[in-house]
Formats: C-alpha cells, sequence, structure tokens
C-alpha cells in the first residue's frame, strides 16, 4: 500500500506539470494522453501478469461484467486514478461501508431532477459544486457557475439519449454513430475505460459502487435491467472463492450465477470467450 500511495503522489505531480504544460502549449494536449495511455496500460499489463501467477481465477480488468443496477447498492470509492486499483486484490476491511448510493447528494438530484422536475439548481448536489467551484476546486472541467450550468444541460441530454437509444459502452459509443453528451477528447482505451461505470468486490461478492455515478443514476432510475460495469478491485476473500471455483470445489458451485464468476464459465462483454473450469467440463 506504501508503493500504491508513492505512486498515486507521483500520478498527481506528473498530472500537474501536465496541466501547466497544456495549458502554455495546447497541442501537446493529444501527445501527453498518449503517453499516459500507455503508461497505464503497462501498468495494469504488469499486473495482469503477476496475477497470473498468483490466481487460478484469471482477472482481465478491461472485462466488462453485466449487473443489474440495483445490485449495486453501497459505495466504496477511491481517489487513486483507475489504473491504480485495476486488477488489485486487496485484504482487509477496505470493503466495510454503510454509504448507500441512493442515499448520494448527486443520486437525489436526479431523482428531484427528472422525476418530479425539480431544477438542478434547487438541487443540494447543485449547490455543493457550485461552492466546491467559488471555492477554486475545478469539478469535470468547470471552473465557473457557467461551466458547472452547460453540465447539468449534458446530464439532461445524455439521460434523453440513454432513455430513447438505451445504454451504450464507451467503446460503442466511439465505434458507432451515437453521441455520448459527456465525451470528451480522451478516447483513447485506458482513457475510455475511465468513463464506465466502476464496481469493486467485496469479501462476499457484494458489488461496491466507485465511479460513474450520472451513468448509474439514470440507469437505476430508468429501470433498466442490466448495465455493464468495469471491476477495478476484489477482496482477497472473494477472489479466494473465485479461485475455489474454478478449481472444481463444490463448497462454492452455488455462486455460479454470480457475474464475476459466471464470466469465469461463459465469458462476457469484451471476454476472450469461455474458460475451461479445471473439473474437465466446459461450462
Amino acid at each position: 500500500m506504501v508503493a500504491n500511495g508513492i505512486g498515486e503522489t507521483v500520478d498527481g505531480l506528473v498530472r500537474s506539470f501536465g496541466k501547466r504544460l497544456v495549458d502554455r502549449q495546447p497541442e501537446l494536449e493529444r501527445v501527453l494522453l498518449r503517453l499516459r495511455d500507455a503508461y497505464a496500460r503497462g501498468h495494469v499489463a504488469a499486473r495482469v501478469a503477476a496475477n497470473r501467477l498468483r490466481y487460478d481465477a484469471p482477472i482481465r480488468p478491461y472485462r466488462l461484467l453485466t449487473v443489474d443496477p440495483d445490485d449495486v447498492e453501497r459505495v466504496r470509492g477511491f481517489s487513486a486514478p483507475k489504473f491504480r486499483h485495476a486488477g488489485l486484490v486487496v485484504a482487509g476491511d477496505w470493503d466495510q461501508t454503510d454509504t448507500r448510493f441512493e442515499d448520494m447528494d448527486v443520486y437525489r438530484a436526479y431523482e428531484r431532477h427528472f422525476e418530479d422536475g425539480v431544477p438542478w439548481a434547487e438541487t443540494d448536489f447543485y449547490d455543493r459544486i457550485v461552492g466546491d467551484i467559488e471555492a477554486g476546486r475545478e469539478q469535470w472541467g468547470c471552473t465557473t457557475r457557467a461551466d458547472f450550468e452547460r453540465r447539468c444541460e449534458q446530464l439532461d441530454a445524455l439521460y434523453e439519449t440513454i432513455a430513447e437509444e438505451g445504454y451504450k459502452t464507451q467503446a460503442e459509443l466511439a465505434a458507432g454513430e451515437a453521441v455520448d453528451p459527456l465525451a470528451t477528447q480522451d478516447t483513447l482505451k485506458t482513457e475510455r475505460f475511465k468513463h464506465e461505470i466502476s464496481v469493486h468486490v467485496a469479501r462476499d461478492g457484494e458489488l461496491l459502487f466507485d465511479d460513474g455515478r450520472n451513468r448509474l443514476s439514470i440507469v437505476k432510475l430508468l429501470g433498466l435491467d442490466a448495465v455493464p460495469v468495469r471491476v477495478l478491485r476484489r477482496h482477497a476473500d472473494w477472489q479466494a472463492t473465485r479461485d475455489a471455483y474454478v478449481r472444481g470445489d463444490p463448497a462454492v458451485e452455488h455462486l455460479g450465477d454470480h457475474p464475476d464468476v459466471a464470466a469465469l464459465e461463459f465469458g462476457s462483454v469484451g471476454s476472450g470467450g469461455p474458460l475451461r473450469r479445471r473439473t474437465g467440463r466446459v461450462a
């Protein structure tokens, strides 16, 4: 964890330097994004290689799992860049949390705005973000109230897009004609995955929300029964369960319907195909 903390500090310094450089020379932005993308992918690739030696059940950090949005109830977020958590297996009590997604001010704002017709400016979420901006803290690239009001218009557009066209992954958006109202220029692979709904998996298999609050709020309110999510970190106990499953341990056979276990058998969005369990049968 110390090494991870040092990495976060270095990341912050690099991002700060890069922002100042781009402010002076905007034409360098794409080059810096590509360099950061390569660095992040290299970091994740090294972790994947190490995980292959440690665990029986493969960990594929860029695979998307299809889950029921209603199953994502509690929140455990981390501030570090997502690639720092991708593929991590961590013991301890980090997965113990009482924070509920539907108690977050952003979800309550969506609920009031889209179901009750309350203007964004009359929500606690709006007040909090504008307060942060006026205190000098940039939020989603917004540095003024006007910036954030334009962001709210984009949230309206995102809601309508998902309601009318269904939920699309970032890869589907990049490959097709559909427009993502929240899209930015950073459409490189690693950068795209930052915008997927991301979760962690607790020791008992519970899915804990990490990021993608706008999209998760929308699919919950629209009543969608399935949405693709990216798993970042897993509790060590849960990874042990996955390992036991691929070894054919009958004690965990009943967990075969869990999306993070079913993917080991049947593949999932963006998977490389089904895996063969060590019992010898093809699941």
